[in-house]
């Protein structure tokens, strides 16, 4: 058997079924092979970034490994940005890449390119097989090490004369994944630290996906108040009680004012989070002013950064939220909340307005619907104003913060084939790399609805400009561009959004495939500011 078709017979024999990227020559004997073995799909983007971000999203949503299959030198390098996301979000991604031929490495070769240095610093281990014999033996090495946490991306390079050469190395059976042990005494420092504490906060993370139900109990024999970071934003619907929403940039209005004013409150129990910038207010030290901090994480690279932990624990999260809820006291306190997560809307009237959209969007859309949010203006409304119901879910990466990075969709898409996926991304995002991929949502029939938010302007960094020299410039306008032409000359359906009566037409959209809706947005209307009211006061 060649190498090319024992390696698609190894992933497949460990549970892959597809791999992101465009095909190469350096690799064509692999992609040639899938003619014969059709376990695995390869499914063909437009652009190697969405390869690299369809695959660290759809590991980080579902916990398992996603595969990129690329050109060596330019698809890697296109696919960087995808890689770096998925080291920063911690999601397991073996990047395979087609090489040169062993004999032209050095020599100037068309295409060559050292991807060993290039990845180094964004993946977790990086090597090019050197002899054939060893390619699954480094296979299996590279996917282990992308799935032991912290997790992360790997990369295996392959020449391409090696790809069709006779396997006659040994035989490996399934990758070895790692369990973390929980560490129970610093639980048990966690519990009577709790015990000693009459009043507290739990912030919720993105690393308790999946968790909702055991974080309710434990906050039913706690009745703590809850907030979320923005990658925890769909673990626990925001009208589930003491819920206070989103906290961070921008975080609620109620969320606000209670982690940063309430002089009540003893203890933070913060579940799943990295602390970074965007959950802790640029590291604001009002959170944990006067109070005793518990972190507890899967990773215990997470502790003491920002700040110093009381009691930091490396524990499995489900292991410690059962182990919590069993050994804590329950606590007899009254936290009701009756003030409304948000004050009411104090705008100019707009006949179209984003807070409105967010409020009223998962109304609309099937209740199971999975949100995405880009980066740019529109996220400062979506982590403010989306109510995500129990039944769906949200994906975004601020702390990484890539324009385009939805482009991911198409992985999450693949994930979920059932469910709809709504990703809101700026119009200055969408001409960037998204909007050549309504190629491939169209192609592989993907159910993801696109709301491009049209203001023609890089909104976000026009802000942020104007807050901190209070004068702008032409550059950051875009020349008008039609967006349901574009939409049209993939063969995708378009509906136009001017006023928000409009969006009623999508109750009578076939979700069945890709959409895309155009949302003609006011830069009038008063944008929560988030990030950039710190770069204002800053200027002061």
């Amino acid at each position: 058997m060649k190498v090319c078709e024992k390696i698609l017979r190894y992933l497949a024999q460990n549970g892959v079924k597809e791999v992101f990227g465009v095909p190469s020559a350096t690799f064509s004997p692999i992609v040639d092979a899938m003619n014969d073995f059709k376990d695995i799909e390869y499914v063909r983007v437009r652009n190697e970034q969405a390869a690299g971000f369809s695959a660290a999203k759809a590991s980080k949503v579902t916990g398992k490994l996603s595969i990129c299959l690329l050109s060596g030198s330019v698809g890697i390098a296109n696919a960087v940005n995808g890689i770096a996301e998925a080291r920063q979000s911690k999601s397991p991604v073996l990047v395979i890449g087609g090489y040169v031929n062993r004999w032209q490495q050095g020599l100037g070769a068309i295409q060559e390119l050292e991807g060993v240095k290039l990845l180094s610093g964004i993946t977790k281990h990086s090597v090019i097989v050197k002899d054939s014999q060893d390619i699954i033996k480094e296979l299996k090495k590279a996917m282990e090490i992308a799935m032991e946490h912290p997790r992360g991306p790997v990369h295996v390079g392959i020449p391409l004369d090696l790809q069709k050469e006779l396997y006659t190395g040994e035989e490996y059976g399934l990758i070895d994944i790692k369990t973390v042990a929980s560490d129970y005494t610093a639980l048990d420092k966690a519990v009577n630290l709790i015990n000693q504490c009459e009043k507290g906060l739990i912030i919720v993370g993105g690393g308790c996906r999946g968790l909702g139900d055991k974080i309710k109990k434990l906050e039913e024999k706690l009745n703590w108040p809850i907030v979320s970071t923005t990658s925890g934003k769909a673990v626990l619907e925001e009208d589930y009680r003491l819920h206070m929403g989103n906290f961070g940039f921008p975080g609620t209005d109620l969320a606000n004012k209670v982690v940063l004013e309430d002089k009540s409150i003893e203890c933070i129990l913060a579940l799943g989070t990295q602390l970074g910038e965007n959950s802790t207010q640029n590291f604001n030290k009002e959170l944990v002013k006067g109070r005793k901090l518990i972190h507890i994480d899967i990773d215990k690279n997470t502790f003491n950064k920002a700040y110093n932990e009381d009691v930091p624990v490396a524990a499995d999260l489900s292991d410690a939220l059962e182990y919590l809820e069993t050994n804590i006291l329950k606590k007899y306190i009254c936290n009701d909340i009756d003030e409304p997560l948000n004050d009411d809307y104090a705008g100019e009237e707009l006949k179209f307005s984003m807070r409105r959209f967010f409020e009223n969007i998962t109304k609309i859309l099937p209740k199971n619907t999975f949100y995405m949010n880009d980066i740019g203006s529109s996220q400062n409304y979506c982590y403010k104003f989306l109510n995500v119901p129990k039944e769906g879910d949200f994906e975004c990466n601020i702390c990484y913060g890539c324009m385009a990075s939805t482009t991911g969709a198409i992985g999450i898409a693949r994930a979920n084939p059932d469910r709809p996926i709504a990703v809101v991304i700026g119009d200055g995002s969408f001409q960037m790399n998204y909007a050549s991929e309504l190629a491939t949502m169209k192609q592989y029939n993907l159910k993801i609805i696109t709301f491009v938010v049209k203001n023609g302007t890089l909104e976000f960094v026009r802000k942020g400009h104007e807050v901190l020299f209070e004068r702008t410039m032409d550059i950051f306008y875009d020349p008008p561009i039609d967006i349901l032409k574009i939409a049209g000359a993939y063969g995708i359906p378009s509906i136009k959004v001017e006023a928000d009566e409009d969006l009623d037409k999508l109750r009578f959209i076939d979700l069945d495939g890709p959409i895309v809706v155009e949302l003609n947005h006011d830069i009038n209307e008063p944008m929560p500011l988030g990030r950039l009211s710190l770069l204002k006061k800053s200027i002061k």
